[in-house]
């Protein structure tokens, strides 16, 4: 065990990487019962809402390269307003009942990006119906999936191609002439964390969103709970969590809009700095701590602890156990 220990720059408790669930014994027998009875339906539900999603989706992208060159025509708008309104089903299918907006959306032309936060869980992505259905800069890999690829078309999204060096040129410039173009082009929503964590405090923020020098407005996602929807590679995977959210009666989710940040003359030569002025504004509105921990921190962890991310590890913990903690404390002591 001693060899297989990994240094921490942070408390367990703390820990951005590290997936713990205490329920009471009533949530379990909630769950439990949920299984046989509503789950199943909720389900079905969420299924036939991704379906009806994609339809107005695929027909809104019939005819348009990977990235068009041109905003999309009133008709194609149109069809994008019907898939947002089915990806809320979706999600309200699945139980998150409860969909919230605080604060008010500034426009493309006076913020072209949205920057967000924290990033925790898959569920995020309801953050985007909530506000238009913003493009998203994305790997190209996410284009090739059934279902999914067409949802990031519809959106306009901005697909970065990792095996390209100047990949990270490319999008800031793609970035850039969006701007430019004063409105014309939706927003773009951007998680800066880059990777999803436990929400106890905030990673760093990788570059990306910042190269381009461009206006950003922040917004904030809020939980009624944070543990259920906590999609870490060291703890349960998507099936397993989704499984769990289908045994749940009823989730919170709430976005909050704040101030558009206009970087100085000085943070748009130094993307550093810009970067470190919004984290450090987004720290304060979410009242959390930073943290240093990394996701280099994460593949090693990962590495190390090889979890057991099934549904049927997650359940057996849950019902026999009554909680999870993935890793254990003691692989950190």
């Amino acid at each position: 065990m001693n060899g297989d220990k990994v240094k921490h720059k942070c408390d367990y408790n703390l820990h951005p990487f590290v997936y713990r669930l205490y329920p009471t014994r009533t949530e379990r027998l909630i769950w439990c019962i949920m299984a046989f009875t509503l789950a199943p339906i909720k389900l079905l539900l969420f299924l036939t809402s991704v379906f009806l999603a994609w339809i107005p989706a695929r027909i809104a992208v019939i005819g348009l390269p990977l990235e068009p060159d041109q905003p999309f025509t009133p008709w194609r708008l149109f069809l994008k307003d019907i898939t947002v309104f089915f990806v809320r089903c979706a999600w309200f299918s699945m139980g998150v009942m409860s969909q919230k907006t605080k604060g008010t959306q500034a426009s493309s032309a006076e913020a072209p990006l949205i920057v967000l936060g924290p990033h925790s869980s898959f569920v995020d992505t309801l953050a985007g119906a909530l506000c238009g259905f913003p493009g998203t800069v994305s790997v190209a890999e996410n284009s090739k999936l059934p279902f999914i690829a067409t949802l990031f078309r519809v959106n306009q999204s901005i697909f970065v191609d990792r095996t390209d060096p100047h990949s990270r040129s490319k999008t800031a410039q793609k970035i850039r002439r969006r701007a430019e173009a004063k409105g014309a082009w939706p927003q773009l929503l951007v998680f800066p964390e880059g990777v999803c964590s436990a929400s106890t405090s905030l990673l760093p923020y990788k570059l990306g969103a910042f190269l381009p020098g461009v206006s950003v407005q922040l917004m904030t996602i809020k939980y009624n709970r944070t543990d259920l929807q906590t999609w870490v590679n060291t703890g349960p995977g998507l099936i397993a969590l989704a499984t769990l959210l289908l045994c749940t009666p009823l989730i919170s989710f709430e976005v909050e809009f704040h101030q558009v940040y206009h970087p100085s003359d000085e943070e748009k030569e130094n993307p550093e700095l810009f970067a470190k002025n919004v984290r450090d504004l987004m720290s304060s509105y979410l009242k959390l701590p930073k943290t240093e921990v990394d996701q280099n921190d994460l593949r090693e962890l990962v590495k190390r602890s090889r979890p057991n991310r099934g549904a049927v590890h997650m359940w057996k913990n849950l019902l026999v156990n009554g909680y999870i903690e993935m890793p254990s404390r003691e692989y950190f002591s």
